[in-house]
């Protein structure tokens, strides 16, 4: 009856109903859409967000008879949605609707077709193409964060060593082997990388929370990309500190005393 009569009715989503009504009951209530006024006779189940990431509940309906005419002012349908029982007659369900519509739309070989249909297959498809390339993208990005960290951490102990000529002379004089020096300069890398590792872990969880609820987007924190980011914290503070800490226990202990 709504349809046919281009019923000004609407049913909303949960979000819509918290960020109009302040989650008071909205029924026998009007909304305006594109300056028309809508009455509300339902409200939507909450669904959260889609796999795409988008709030399924931040939508409104209303009678397809009334969208193509009054809000839009259209005599077609763009957009279809099937749902299929059985994700074995996915394909075959696909291919129906594609002979449907070409046989509706008058499209005859060779001719390309003048729709497009997605199902749920392509859809995961084209996620995961995007997830890969992104993935790809953070990984360089990683790389090379990991190379400048490195020389950074790399020039510090240099200065390091440098400053500390006298230090390190004293401790060879009073028994230091060359491998407690170099174990001490060492140490003094991993504890610079594994620091700053553990900080950018505590940075990343609460920028990931604080946006999961900005944006109502769902979030799983997990602890294999934190542990992995420690591991390499420690690579690079192994890898930037050798050269500095062979440079220091290399040092002749009555050079660097005079120094």
């Amino acid at each position: 009856e709504d349809n046919s009569l281009l019923s000004k009715t609407c049913v909303l989503g949960q979000t819509v109903v918290r960020e109009l009504f302040d989650n008071q009951n909205p029924i026998g209530e009007t909304v305006r859409i594109k300056n028309i006024n809508f009455k509300v006779i339902g409200i939507l189940k909450e669904r959260g967000a889609s796999p795409m990431g988008t709030d399924m509940d931040n939508r409104i309906l209303v009678p397809l008879s009334t969208a193509k005419r009054r809000l839009f002012n259209i005599n077609y349908i763009n957009t279809i949605r099937i749902y299929v029982e059985s994700p074995s007659m996915l394909e075959a369900v696909t291919k129906e609707v594609e002979n449907v519509l070409r046989e509706r739309h008058h499209i005859i070989p060779p001719a390309e077709d003048d729709f497009m249909i997605k199902n749920a297959a392509s859809i995961s498809k084209m996620v995961k193409d995007v997830s890969g390339t992104l993935t790809t993208f953070l990984g360089l990005l990683s790389l090379i964060s990991l190379a400048v960290g490195g020389i950074v951490i790399a020039n510090i102990m240099f200065v390091s060593v440098n400053e500390r000529k006298k230090e390190i002379g004293i401790r060879r004089a009073f028994g230091a082997t060359v491998k407690d020096i170099m174990k001490q300069f060492l140490g003094e890398a991993l504890i610079v990388t594994i620091s700053g590792g553990i900080i950018g872990t505590i940075i990343g969880i609460i920028v990931s929370i604080g946006l999961s609820m900005a944006k109502n987007i769902p979030i799983v924190v997990s602890w294999q990309p934190f542990a992995l980011a420690i591991v390499f914290s420690g690579i690079v503070g192994i890898a930037a500190g050798i050269k500095p800490a062979k440079r220091a226990a290399a040092l002749n202990p009555v050079d660097a005393i005079k120094e």
